[in-house]
């Protein structure tokens, strides 16, 4: 922490892949269309300012851009303090960082369909291969051929885009004398290296050798050329089945192949920032929603890619909705509802699809999480907000299901030959005998309860069907907005853009929708006609002055009544009450000048000066003031600079004057009453106005110093016969 007598603050940092980090670190709540969706995890650290070193270790970290936000601990605004600049100590923190990486070396890259033998001893070794494009699943076939007697167990693990850890990994298979094979099957992302970590466990400190053999193959996703199924082209729909591999993975049931369809979307800008939207190719040329028809029988899947670095900053909306049924007859439309049956689960996911299950949850890889949208005849639509989405290609997937479910439970002997049957087909590149497979094991008695659909039983005769109709597009904000209570702003931070909320009147929140700590309308009110209405007891300061012919002081004290007012009723009432006649930097110019030079032109009327010389410093002084407000009106010598030159000419006139008739030249009750009471009104003030104000306290204790410095006034300004002739001869 720069600067001298700083005290040592809390720093929060907050560290995610990607994007900027979604962080609420005033603890509002996030709104409701914020699903749980698969996203890369936010790291967060917290650290003082104390010049010590603190790390945020990120194990396995993906490749690409990292984003932090680094803030001073949050701190209720209520009750921060309003000091004046250069009043108290400027501190500033500063932030240096700096990134180690550890990487593993030269890792081995091998290929598909290739045998690889591995001799292994103590340290791990690691793989790694790459994903082709237009296949979306993956198995790695491992054997061991040769495991020592102290080799407890060989552990595999595999990540994508990154080394596996023992924390982080996608999928891990343990091996050991016993069970000395295995098949790892996960869902493959095109395009994509994956690395395989290979360590063996031993019971001594000797180095032991283990052989094994690894063979990765990966699959395409597209429908076999054969009678039962056969590839089709919707479009710019592809018609894809669920691959074998990936079904076993995901769901680990005995089920014939599950089709989807999936539909490339295309992408249509508009003119605001972070604001683009996904259609599909016929929705470019009709501007209107294209229905997507869905059944039972499959799944749909939207596919859509956000760029990188320019399409972060935003928030990505998903929404999802049956078609209106209408039902036409000669005269009339009739709408219909969307039968009670009907349930449809959608999923969005980045990098690779995850499948919907009933009855509300999402499958992908090892992992099942609720749906973030799940449809029904109660509820006819449901929107996912994604904000600051990551960039890549993103998957929005969705199935109708038929509303019933019978549990379907399958022996584990039918699964392990069916699992022991599909995946022989896979490593054989058969094209048909992962249909065999499917009838053989459900031909049989003790099977026949294995004909699945998720974790429910099919039944062929119930099938039903519905048409959806989607909007998948990216807002500034929040819909483009932030409501009632705050505006939305394009920010931008060291080359980072992002768009955020504004929010007023203490309210809180992504959407400014949060008003657990918003100020109540009443005290709005009140702090809006207590700051104006304050402004009145410069009337009768106006008054006073005009009284005792300090007319240049009369019209200054009136400029304070009518800028002070126009100024706090165009800034105060937290945007829910305000009234502003010109531009609020105008009124605020207006009411800061106003202020100093009635400060300056009391100070002179004090001074008693010469006519010539009092209409100098009048003159010279308000353009002095002038400049000094435009160039910042917010700083402590801005107040002090006509105050103590001010004073200073109060103390050479009266020394003067002194000097000249050797009396006291001042009427008594003004020395030794009015003007120690006038400086105590006015000093109270000052402390007020810089030591005691905050946020929660303003519209008081600023309504406050409205009214004592008017009463300053009456006590300081002098009257006509103060300094006359007969006072001073006397």
């Amino acid at each position: 922490m720069e600067g001298e007598g700083c005290t040592v603050r809390n720093v929060s940092l907050y560290l995610k892949h990607g994007a900027p980090p979604v962080i609420n670190p005033d603890g509002s709540p996030f709104p409701e269309e914020f699903r749980n969706i698969s996203r890369p995890p936010t790291y967060n650290l917290e650290f003082l300012t104390d010049q010590k070193q603190s790390y945020i270790n990120v194990s396995s970290p993906e490749p690409g851009m990292y984003f932090a936000a680094i803030f001073l601990a949050y701190e209720d605004p209520r009750f921060q303090k309003i000091s004046q600049q250069g009043l108290t100590q400027s501190c500033r923190a500063y932030i240096d960082a700096s990134v180690y990486v550890s990487r593993v070396e030269n890792p081995t890259i091998i290929s598909e369909n290739r045998i690889v033998e591995v001799v292994l001893s103590n340290a791990s070794r690691h793989f790694t291969f790459l994903a082709p494009e237009g296949l979306d699943s993956a198995l790695v076939d491992v054997e061991i051929a040769d495991i020592p007697s102290k080799v407890k167990r060989v552990v595999l693990r595999i990540g994508a885009r990154s080394p596996p850890t023992e924390k982080v990994f996608l999928v891990e298979k343990l091996l050991n004398a016993s069970d000395p094979s295995a098949q790892i099957a996960f869902g493959a992302e095109p395009r994509t290296w994956y690395y395989l970590a290979v360590s063996a466990e031993s019971s001594s400190d000797a180095s032991e050798k283990v052989a094994l053999n690894l063979h990765p193959k990966f699959f395409s996703s597209k429908l076999p050329s054969s009678d039962t199924f056969v590839a089709q082209k919707h479009g710019n729909a592809t018609l894809y089945n669920m691959s074998v591999v990936h079904k076993y993975y995901q769901m680990f049931r005995l089920a014939d192949v599950q089709p989807y369809k999936q539909f490339d979307l295309v992408r249509d800008s508009a003119t605001e920032s972070f604001a683009f939207f996904y259609k599909l190719q016929p929705e470019l040329a009709s501007n209107s929603f294209v229905p997507i028809n869905v059944t039972s029988e499959e799944f749909s899947v939207l596919k859509f890619e956000l760029q990188r670095g320019v399409d972060i900053g935003g928030t990505l909306q998903y929404i999802l909705a049956f078609k209106p049924r209408i039902s036409r007859t000669k005269h009339t439309l009739r709408l219909l509802p969307e039968p009670e049956s009907h349930t449809i689960v959608g999923c969005v996911q980045r990098n690779h699809l995850a499948v919907p299950v009933w009855p509300k949850y999402c499958a992908s890889d090892e992992d099942s999480f609720l749906a973030p949208i799940v449809l029904n005849a109660t509820v006819s639509n449901s929107t996912v907000l994604i904000p600051f989405p990551e960039s890549g290609d993103w998957y929005a997937s969705f199935k109708l299901f038929c509303g019933s479910c019978e549990p379907c439970d399958c022996p584990a002997a039918c699964q392990a030959e069916y699992e022991r049957c599909t995946i022989g087909c896979e490593l054989s590149s058969s094209e048909n005998c992962v249909a065999e497979c499917s009838s053989k094991a459900l031909s049989s008695e003790k099977c026949a309860a294995c004909d699945c659909d998720g974790p429910c039983r099919r039944n062929s005769s119930r099938s039903c069907s519905s048409s959806v109709i989607f909007d998948v597009s990216s807002r500034p904000c929040y819909f483009g907005e932030c409501g009632k209570q705050g505006e939305c702003g394009l920010f931008i931070s060291d080359g980072v853009a992002y768009s955020s909320c504004r929010c007023s009147n203490n309210y809180r929140g992504f959407d400014c929708s949060d008003g657990s700590l918003a100020t109540p309308y009443y005290l709005v009110l009140i702090e809006f006609l207590l700051l104006i209405l304050s402004n009145v007891f410069f009337l009768p300061a106006t008054y006073i002055a005009f009284r005792r012919r300090y007319y240049v002081e009369t019209l200054a004290y009136f400029s304070i009544f009518l800028s002070s007012s126009f100024y706090h009723a165009c800034d105060a009432g937290e945007n829910i009450l305000s009234f502003c006649v010109f531009r609020l930097g105008a009124l605020q110019f207006a009411d800061f000048f106003s202020a100093l030079l009635a400060i300056w032109l009391t100070l002179l009327a004090i001074a008693d000066l010469p006519q010539l010389a009092l209409s100098l410093l009048q003159m010279g002084g308000s353009i002095i003031i002038a400049f000094c407000v435009n160039l910042n009106r917010y700083a402590l010598w801005i107040f002090a600079l006509p105050s103590v030159v001010g004073v200073v000419i109060i103390g050479v006139s009266w020394y003067l004057k002194y000097r000249k008739y050797r009396c006291r030249f001042v009427d008594r009750r003004y020395l030794y009453v009015m003007m120690p009471i006038g400086a105590a009104v006015v000093a109270i003030g000052l402390g007020i106005y810089g030591l005691l104000q905050t946020q929660d306290n303003y519209k008081y204790l600023h309504s406050l110093w409205h009214i004592i410095m008017a009463t300053g006034v009456f006590f300081l300004l002098p009257q006509q016969d103060t300094f006359e002739v007969a006072v001073l001869l006397s």
